[in-house]
């Protein structure tokens, strides 16, 4: 096994993020869309659907695993959850999982949507956007979100105006509380009308429950066509995203938006896409090496 060490180039990482502080603003979503979004217009190609999907994966051995958790317990990239935000996160998955239960949760009709099923479900139409700056992939995805999902959230959001709302700092990035800001004052509230969307934090790696949940989340977040986002912490020589560089230490928001079982995979946009030419817009990842990559930080969903 590769021993994990800290790149001897200078660690890079695309989105460092800041402290978790709430932000508050009025900057209103700019740009086309609105209630009458057309989201079926950008079907993808099959290509782009099905790239690396079914393909042959190792498999992360435990040795790797331990190997990056030794890492990430030595080491802080990002703030860690305090108390609050640990029992807020689970204040909103709880009222959320009984919300749909009780079938309190649908999406807008969508025409061109696939049959969504507990093995496999994409949402076909996810859009991509490159991040326009290198600490952009916050902004990114949030733009991401708001074209993708139906309803009155707007296409090409500008990148500028959602990290003005999330207090992105130069060269900071967007942390996760203001990542979940961002994401529910342009996503959540215009197209579920409350704020949908709220942060999980899972362990390093993460626990068998904790995987379970990721993916019963991502069933149901697919469900109503919106993606989840995920807060990829990638250590230097450990598992990294498709194209990214291994060398390096990388914390990288990236939009989740399909999944499958057999075998067991995720379906993901990377806006790294204007940070490095070897990273494609879509890619399909083993789901443990997604939740092995996403370990001691998680997702907002």
């Amino acid at each position: 096994m590769r021993r994990l060490v800290r790149s001897t180039f200078a660690s890079v990482a695309v989105c460092v993020l800041a402290g978790s502080t709430v932000i508050f603003g009025s900057a209103a979503p700019a740009s086309a869309g609105g209630a009458d979004k057309d989201v079926c217009a950008n079907v993808l190609r099959p290509e782009q659907l099905q790239a690396g999907r079914n393909a042959a994966t190792a498999t992360l051995t435990p040795e790797v695993v331990a190997a990056v958790s030794q890492y990430k317990s030595t080491h802080e990239l990002f703030a860690k959850p305090t108390a609050a935000e640990l029992a807020e996160s689970a204040a909103h998955a709880a009222r959320k999982e009984e919300m749909f239960a009780k079938g309190e949760i649908k999406g807008q009709q969508v025409s061109c949507a696939g049959r969504s099923t507990m093995a496999s479900g994409q949402i076909s139409w996810m859009y991509h956007y490159g991040q326009v700056t290198n600490y952009f992939c916050g902004p990114a995805v949030v733009s991401i979100f708001s074209a993708t999902v139906p309803g009155s959230s707007p296409y090409n959001l500008n990148q500028w105006d959602a990290a003005n709302y999330m207090g992105t700092p130069a060269a900071g990035g967007t942390g996760a509380t203001a990542q979940t800001n961002g994401l529910n004052h342009f996503v959540g509230v215009p197209d579920f009308g409350w704020n949908f969307y709220g942060m999980v934090w899972m362990s390093d790696p993460p626990s068998a429950a904790q995987q379970q949940d990721f993916y019963n989340r991502l069933v149901a977040d697919v469900g109503v066509s919106s993606p989840i986002a995920g807060l990829a912490w990638e250590v230097p020589y450990g598992p990294h995203l498709v194209g990214h560089p291994v060398s390096q230490e990388i914390g990288h928001w990236i939009a989740i938006g399909g999944y499958n079982t057999s075998p067991s995979q995720v379906w993901y946009a990377d806006p790294a896409t204007t940070v490095w030419s070897s990273v494609p817009a879509y890619s399909w990842l083993d789901m443990w090496t997604m939740e092995v990559i996403l370990g001691g930080y998680g997702y907002i969903w």
